[in-house]
């Protein structure tokens, strides 16, 4: 009971946090899980699976500590996040046809899933969040608020998601 309510005042709770750690992670799959099930699209979806693996990507990375090739952290993220994003791809109904004409006598149709669309999208506003954060930080003289960038990572992607909805 006691260690209930320190934690409800926040008694013992850590003073910041950074972007890109497990409790990011949960809150991305979080708020895919509830988007589909709740009947959004399928390229909110994808926002939502996108910013899931890159988050997941850049956690990861993280952990590997030494060094072994260039662009190691780079190479891990994005390793992460096709392992997250490429299998649940062919899941998720929906897609757009792309005509290019300059490939052929008569053109080409490409199919690029929905999802996948909304999985890039999902992923670079995860490789912005940490610049928007900083932003914030600046603006504020250098102080940050506690959980400030897992706020802006969840923020972020309901806005998104809000626009996709709205505009699509």
């Amino acid at each position: 009971m006691l260690a209930t309510s320190a934690t409800a005042l926040g008694v013992g709770a850590p003073s910041a946090a950074s972007a890109h750690c497990p409790l990011c992670t949960a809150g991305a799959v979080a708020l895919g899980i509830g988007a589909y099930k709740l009947g959004f699209s399928t390229l909110s979806v994808g926002i939502a699976l996108g910013a899931f693996a890159a988050a997941l990507g850049f956690w990861f990375a993280r952990i590997v500590r030494k060094r072994y090739i260039p662009y190691q952290y780079g190479i891990i993220a994005l390793v992460v996040y096709a392992a997250t994003v490429l299998p649940a791809v062919p899941f998720l109904p929906g897609a757009y046809g792309l005509y290019l004409p300059w490939f052929s006598q008569y053109g080409t149709t490409i199919v690029i899933p929905r999802s996948l669309v909304g999985a890039l999208i999902g992923g670079a506003i995860m490789l912005i969040v940490p610049y928007a954060s900083n932003a914030i930080s600046r603006i504020r003289g250098k102080a940050r608020i506690p959980f400030q960038g897992i706020m802006v990572s969840i923020i972020s992607i309901l806005l998104a998601i809000g626009i996709i909805e709205i505009l699509v």
